[in-house]
């Protein structure tokens, strides 16, 4: 991705997460900065630095890297296949067991 694709797509997922709950205004007011440097990060003349791409981001209620992700991406769906639902299986059973084992040291440890 260039850079212009990516100042295009933050622009773009501000003024998506945005809409609704806040105008320019009352976004910047919301973060601490001036109005006109939310028009210029959506106009797509600058990036914004990055504890306000932090601010920006908790406001609109989202992870920093959301901003990122394009819109119009479809997304990944991983077919019903057998092997498929081994390796889903498999995984969910990985996770279990770590889950199981660290709350069981913890609980050790509280013994």
């Amino acid at each position: 991705m260039t850079e212009s694709e990516l100042l295009e797509t933050l622009s773009q997922n501000i003024k998506f997460y945005r809409k609704g709950k806040f105008t320019q205004e009352t976004h910047a007011e919301e973060i601490g900065v001036s109005a006109q440097n939310i028009n210029n990060v959506e106009g797509k003349r600058r990036f914004p630095r990055t504890e306000n791409l932090i601010k920006i981001a908790d406001a609109l209620g989202v992870e920093v890297y959301q901003l990122f992700i394009p819109q119009n991406k479809s997304p990944i769906i991983i077919e019903e296949t057998p092997e498929n639902e081994r390796i889903r299986t498999q995984i969910t059973e990985e996770v279990v067991n770590d889950v199981r084992r660290i709350l069981n040291k913890t609980l050790d440890k509280i013994k």
